[in-house]
């Protein structure tokens, strides 16, 4: 009799979800076996003509799922140059990642919903597994879990860093959520507890250097304190609220001005001046045309490769003429650090280097300021420095937001010849490939990618038509369950949106995953939210 009221559809059913939202940030594995869970428990279960009721008068069920159908119908227009084992494969490739938009609709749909004391624990638990992760990923940065990092994203240990940055900010506004909400009374330890949570993730995310993650937290928030200034009928709060908005708003474009004039703080050279010999008696090169900069210091003067090439050689195992960790060649590497730090590119500047610096060259870090990896200036300089080489014509290459705006541009030139109907589903990556090459792009044949923006692929993918009626089939089931004013819904769908605008979030397993399971659990999965639920009974 135990067995049979703890091993019943229901349950199963509710443990498929946990394992899905706990799975989320640690295991691509786990998310596949807690839908094949899923999927077999709804089958066995049977019940089907309950179910099949539900589907038929369930309409956002059958809207959202329409955007699979999507994909199978534009494989009528896939080309096939290389038979199955070109756009064919790619196109079943793309509807197998995309499979949970066709199976959670359907099972979490039409199945009982959750009250709110189990919403609650789902939530929970996978906050809890964000947060593990998080201590496992600051275990990797200390050395206590040995991986190699060349970058603070790679920290990230089980998916990449932008899908967890936007997992860790989903988490976030949850503990918000469960703190403001009054549908929820709060034992003291969580109320003591959440906000600690909510302060460690943050700071977390800063560390992480993920923009887009970091993007989605303030906009976000942003968002919400501007939703809930309107609502408020206190002036004096409504006001404080205003203020508060307006002040980051002001501080972000303060911190982004100086960030910006810091950059361009440039030292003044005299050409006629300008020393031409190192003090071991070797000329320098000096290139007065080139503007390449590191922290206001031109790249391209007093360079003595000799001395350069036999000091490097002697105390680096990395060769002068080899490699850095990143794959680039170091010797551009090495030349960028030396200028950040202000020193002239020869023997004297070698031997001003530390074991640290020499540390940061070999993994492949161009400027001295990485060593400080608690500081989102870093970051903040990579952006300037890549955009600033690439409009003045320097490689995209290796370089993210560079390649972004190479990948937009190619996008655009591919959706201004296929606007209406698209390339088909798998046509897109080879449409991308075709147009690199009509386009003689910059870009090295290993950064050739899709668009990286969610929105501009699904244009790409089906055109005009297809676009139109993914965003209705995406949108007007809001309206239909009537969660325009959902708290948890409305958040979701800010920081899933946003992500696709700088992401292909639809196009990997995890990506895809987290869109499709929050948006049917917040928007078909929960009972109406009636009643209080009381710490006792959490």
């Amino acid at each position: 009799m135990l067995n049979h009221q703890i091993f019943n559809h229901r349950n199963i059913y509710y443990f498929g979800l946990i394992l899905l939202a706990v799975s989320l940030p640690v295991s691509v594995f786990m998310m596949s076996v807690a839908q094949f869970i899923l999927v077999i428990n709804w089958i066995l279960e049977g019940n089907f003509n309950h179910k099949l009721q539900v589907l038929a008068n369930r309409k956002s069920i059958l809207l959202f799922i329409s955007i699979y159908f999507v994909h199978i119908i534009c494989l009528i227009y896939t080309s096939y140059p290389e038979g199955f084992t070109g756009n064919c494969y790619n196109a079943l490739k793309d509807l197998r990642i995309k499979f949970p938009v066709l199976i959670l609709p359907i099972i979490i749909g039409t199945s009982a919903g959750l009250d709110l004391r189990k919403l609650k624990l789902l939530l929970l638990l996978f906050i809890a597994s964000v947060t593990a992760s998080t201590l496992l990923s600051m275990s990797v940065l200390f050395g206590l879990i040995h991986r190699n990092i060349n970058d603070i994203r790679d920290i990230s240990l089980y998916i990449s860093h932008i899908r967890f940055a936007l997992l860790i900010n989903m988490a976030i506004f949850s503990l918000g959520y469960f703190l403001f909400s009054k549908k929820y009374a709060l034992y003291p330890f969580e109320k003591a507890l959440f906000p600690v949570i909510i302060i460690w993730l943050t700071i977390f995310l800063f560390i992480l250097q993920s923009l887009t993650g970091i993007s989605v937290l303030i906009i976000s928030i942003l968002i919400v304190i501007g939703y809930w200034a309107s609502r408020l009928k206190k002036p004096a709060v409504r006001s404080a609220l205003i203020v508060m908005m307006v002040a980051i708003i002001l501080m972000l474009s303060f911190y982004i001005k100086t960030s910006v004039s810091k950059y361009y703080n440039i030292e003044q050279v005299n050409r006629e001046v300008i020393e031409t010999r190192t003090k071991s008696g070797n000329p320098y090169y000096h290139n007065f045309d080139s503007k390449s900069v590191e922290n206001g210091h031109y790249v391209d003067l007093y360079i003595c490769e000799k001395e350069l090439r036999d000091e490097w050689n002697r105390i680096s195992s990395f060769g002068y003429d080899a490699h850095d960790m990143k794959g680039q060649d170091l010797k551009y590497t090495l030349i960028r650090y030396l200028t950040s730090k202000g020193l002239r590119k020869d023997a004297e500047g070698i031997h001003q280097l530390t074991k640290d610096d020499i540390r940061l060259i070999e993994k492949g870090f161009a400027n001295n300021i990485y060593i400080n990896r608690f500081s989102l200036y870093p970051r903040i300089y990579e952006i300037i420095w890549e955009l600033d080489l690439y409009f003045k014509g320097g490689d995209p290459s290796g370089h993210s937001l560079a390649q972004r705006i190479e990948y937009i541009k190619t996008g655009i030139r591919i959706l201004k010849e296929n606007f209406w109907f698209g390339v088909g589903t798998g046509d897109v990556q080879n449409s991308f490939d075709k147009q690199y090459e009509i386009m003689k792009t910059p870009l090295e044949k290993e950064y050739q990618r899709r668009a990286h923006n969610q929105f501009l692929t699904f244009f790409i993918s089906f055109g005009f038509t297809g676009f139109l009626w993914i965003m209705f089939a995406m949108l007007y089931p809001v309206c239909i369950e009537r969660r325009t004013k959902d708290y948890l819904f409305v958040i979701f769908l800010i920081i899933a949106f946003i992500s696709m605008l700088s992401e292909d979030t639809w196009e990997t397993q995890p990506g895809v995953t987290f869109f499709v399971f929050f948006y049917v659990l917040f928007l078909m999965g929960r009972e109406k939210d009636i009643h209080i639920v009381s710490a006792k009974k959490t």
